[in-house]
């Protein structure tokens, strides 16, 4: 083989950088800032930052942007249980995967935005109904304050929490919703509870939180769809997993514009059992032929054009995944929803930075 010429050889060399100097210079400063925190990148190492994606466990809400909290709950789940070991799954995963550069925008969300793990909702009783007026308290005063809330589940049945809490926040609002799932969970009571992971959408419309008719819900499948007559009767807009695959994301991404103004304050929830149960049994309600992780992946991210003011991870249930697979799955969408949400709050934040703060 022939000897490289010596004016490319050096051209390489020139490019052989010391550590920590990046074309992405927003991703120098992080890394930076960070390291000196105790931040730390090695995926076998101790995590002294253990909040999710390391960043700062806070409930000082002065000049934040995003809280992540942890909702352990699953007393009104209709499946398997095991969903109040979710939010501590995930946390302890995102140490080793998300928490930098988003991969497909190049955004670096921890340097764009001051973002806090809350840390997880306290409960005040024992039975559903006081746990869900715990979340909401919580989630009121995140909304108080201007703060962008992601919320790690636990049941479903979670998300009425918040919608409560933010609702009241925003002076009874009602918000736009975007919705992934198996199941519309706009189901009638049962066993006694009104609200539960069945029917938290069907009450969040009848207490004033959503809007039906800015709603869409999508990749639904199973065998529930007999369930569903509430969203048909609202004209909330369904779009199941095979109306995805036959018609991909972007017909997805129209039909969400045309229900969906991009000033609407809008709430995005995610149920991981949405996901075909080949790609996720580790949840409450497993379905076969739903959506595929990179679908979800794409409506997350593209759903970045919309006003998300509050986002939420569902129905993952960790001790169903000996081998973690589905826990790394799961955190990697959690993670795109984190990226999502920062990306929104830096646009009406004008584009300017205000990195996390770890002291």
């Amino acid at each position: 083989m022939a000897k490289m010429p010596k004016e490319r050889l050096e051209k390489y060399r020139a490019l052989d950088k010391e550590a920590l100097n990046y074309v992405n210079e927003r991703m120098t400063r992080f890394i930076s800032r960070a390291s000196k925190a105790g931040v730390t990148f090695d995926t076998a190492g101790y995590y002294p930052q253990s909040g999710f994606f390391q960043a700062p466990h806070k409930q000082d809400l002065s000049d934040v942007d995003i809280s992540i909290v942890g909702s352990p709950l699953d007393l009104g789940v209709i499946g398997c249980v095991g969903t109040r070991h979710g939010p501590e799954g995930i946390r302890e995963m995102s140490h080793r995967t998300g928490g930098m550069m988003h991969e497909r925008s190049a955004e670096v969300p921890l340097e764009m935005c001051n973002i806090i793990d809350y840390g997880d909702v306290s409960w005040s009783a024992t039975h559903l109904a006081a746990r869900l007026d715990d979340i909401a308290c919580v989630f009121e005063t995140l909304g108080k304050a201007g703060v962008s809330t992601l919320n790690c589940g636990g049941e479903h049945t979670t998300s009425y929490g918040v919608l409560k809490g933010l609702s009241k926040a925003y002076e009874d609002e009602a918000f736009s919703l975007i919705h992934i799932d198996a199941h519309c969970d706009t189901m009638a009571s049962w066993g006694g509870d009104v609200v539960n992971d069945g029917s938290v959408f069907r009450q969040a419309v009848l207490q004033g939180f959503i809007d039906p008719e800015k709603t869409v819900q999508i990749g639904m499948h199973g065998r529930c769809d007999f369930l569903w007559d509430f969203s048909r009767a609202t004209d909330m807009l369904i779009i199941t997993a095979d109306e995805v695959f036959e018609n991909g994301v972007s017909y997805v991404m129209d039909k969400i514009r045309e229900r969906i103004g991009v000033q609407d304050k809008t709430y995005f929830s995610f149920d991981v059992d949405g996901l075909c149960s080949t790609e996720m049994m580790a949840t409450a309600g497993p379905e076969p032929f739903g959506l595929t992780p990179r679908q979800v992946r794409d409506i997350i991210y593209r759903s970045r054009e919309f006003n998300i003011i509050g986002a939420d991870m569902v129905e993952f249930n960790p001790n169903r995944d000996p081998n973690q697979g589905d826990t790394m799955l799961a955190t990697g969408l959690f993670w795109e929803l984190c990226s999502m949400l920062s990306h929104v709050r830096h646009r009406n934040n004008g584009g300017i930075d205000n990195p996390t703060i770890w002291t």
